[in-house]
């Protein structure tokens, strides 16, 4: 009765018999024959040499690697139940090739073949040259012999040997080719010294260094084709930027140019190194000279230009000054101008401001002065005081002219005190009829007035005024900080009431 195949018994490799058989059906025929299980699962045999064996012929084709009774085994070769591993070994008495088995650290069972090679066992003594002539001369088949003196030629390998020709050279030399004949030596080199070549078929010959600072310089005319020199810029157009690397650049006489044409530019003086700008004949009396209009600025109206003598920082600091040209030809000498901007449609001049410098803690504030022929004419001080020490003449046709001048009226009578600190006023009187012949006193309060004051006084009636009447004014009491005015009517008749003084203070020291 058929059985389930979980119900079978479970047979392996080791555990089969003889008498166990594989069932084999031909479905042509419709018959059925069996098969013994061990032949289905053959056995591996070692096939390493034991004994005697016969050498084969060494081929380069193809062999089998494994056959059925090998040399190891003692299984006949018929039996195809049976796979024999063929066994392999080293041909190789000097120990050079060597065969092992690497077995896993792992797993003892598990191992690889390896075939080993040691280099230093490799003897070239022991081959036979004359048949393989792997070193033979050039040019022949003749086996070398490194004994045979013929190949060296004394105790000198010559240069078509491969040789120098030369027993011995000097310490740190140079070598140079010379044909077939004896390598020509060179004696060692100077510190910094360069090797220069001669041309075709001569030595090369030694530079030595040049000077500090000089540089090596192509020059045709030179024995040597170059030679140590002054460093020099190429006249050629630079195609970037000049760096001199914090060096300095000695001009001579030269100009610096922007157009490259010499006779103009920027100089100096090969013995003072101040500057010349211009194009003439060159003049040196002072640090910097221009031949020519200098000019400063931008083209953005809010960047201010500046012309500043530096910092003191030691001692007073020194005066700045702006001279004409002084004339050495019986002539005028040159003067100096200094003119305002001029605006532009409806904008102003540019004005021209002249400020004495501030002073520090108890000292005095500068003063501008304006002289001629070294003597003071005029000069404003730190209260903006101006001081002017000769005549003050006015064309014909001109004023002089007070701006700015103030009012005050008088209140309550006309004898009220007025104050008002002016150089030049106004003083509208209260509306008080005079009576002919009558005088009022009222004092004038004024910080400008001192005991010197020269004060004129004039008066302004009405249009309307009385016929008969006059009305005049005039100074008494005059002291620091005041003065009383006497107003007068010199007529018959009373004034009306419309009346001022007009009045202006020049004082004078001593």
């Amino acid at each position: 009765m058929a059985k389930r195949i979980s119900e079978l018994r479970s047979a392996n490799k080791s555990g089969n018999t003889s008498r166990e058989y594989l069932l084999l059906s031909n479905i042509d025929s419709n018959t059925s024959s069996k098969i013994a299980l061990n032949d289905v699962f053959p056995t591996l045999q070692s096939g390493k040499a034991t004994g005697s064996v016969t050498t084969g012929a060494t081929t380069s084709l193809a062999l089998d690697m494994f056959v059925g009774g090998g040399v190891g085994s003692n299984t006949a070769n018929t039996d195809k139940s049976i796979l024999i591993f063929k066994g392999l070994q080293v041909d190789d008495t000097n120990g050079a090739l060597t065969l092992r088995n690497d077995k896993s650290t792992a797993d003892g069972t598990k191992q690889n073949l390896v075939f080993g090679l040691d280099h230093t066992q490799i003897q070239l003594d022991s081959a036979n040259n004359t048949v393989a002539e792997f070193l033979s001369e050039s040019g022949g088949s003749n086996p070398l012999n490194l004994g045979d003196s013929s190949h060296v030629g004394s105790t000198v390998l010559t240069v078509p040997n491969g040789g120098t020709g030369a027993t011995t050279f000097q310490t740190g030399g140079l070598l140079t080719g010379n044909g077939a004949g004896t390598v020509n030596s060179i004696a060692a080199l100077g510190t910094a010294s360069l090797l220069v070549g001669t041309g075709s078929g001569s030595s090369p010959t030694e530079l030595t260094v040049g000077l500090n600072n000089y540089v090596l310089t192509a020059d045709s005319t030179a024995p040597l084709g170059v030679r140590w020199a002054v460093p020099s810029i190429s006249t050629a157009s630079l195609g970037s930027t000049l760096n001199m690397n914090n060096n300095d650049i000695n001009l001579g006489t030269g100009y610096i140019s922007g157009t490259g044409v010499g006779g103009g530019g920027i100089s100096l003086s090969n013995s003072t190194d101040y500057v010349y700008i211009g194009g003439r004949t060159k003049f040196f009396d002072s640090r910097l000279n221009v031949e020519g209009g200098i000019t400063l600025g931008s083209f953005v109206g809010s960047d201010p230009q500046i012309i500043k003598q530096a910092d003191c920082t030691s001692g007073a600091s020194p005066a700045l000054s702006i001279n004409g040209s002084n004339n050495s030809d019986n002539n005028d000498g040159g003067a100096i101008n200094i003119n305002g901007g001029d605006g532009q449609l409806n904008g102003d001049g540019g004005d021209i401001l002249i400020d004495a410098g501030s002073a520090a803690g108890t000292g005095t504030h500068g003063s501008v002065v304006l002289s001629s022929n070294g003597a003071s004419g005029l000069s404003v001080d730190e209260n903006q005081d101006v001081n002017i020490t000769q005549n003050l003449t006015l064309n014909q046709g001109k004023t002089l002219e007070w701006r700015g001048t103030e009012t005050v009226t008088q209140l309550t009578s006309i004898t009220t005190a007025v104050t008002l600190n002016a150089s030049a006023g106004v003083i509208v009187l209260h509306a008080t009829a005079i009576a002919g012949h009558d005088s009022h006193y009222f004092t004038f309060n004024n910080t400008l007035i001192n005991s010197r004051s020269i004060i004129m006084l004039t008066c302004e009636v009405d249009g309307a005024e009385t016929s008969g009447a006059g009305l005049t004014a005039q100074l008494a009491d005059r002291a620091a900080g005041s003065v009383k005015i006497r107003v007068s009517n010199t007529g018959n008749a009373t004034t009306t009431t419309n009346h001022s003084i007009h009045f202006l203070i020049m004082n004078v020291y001593v």
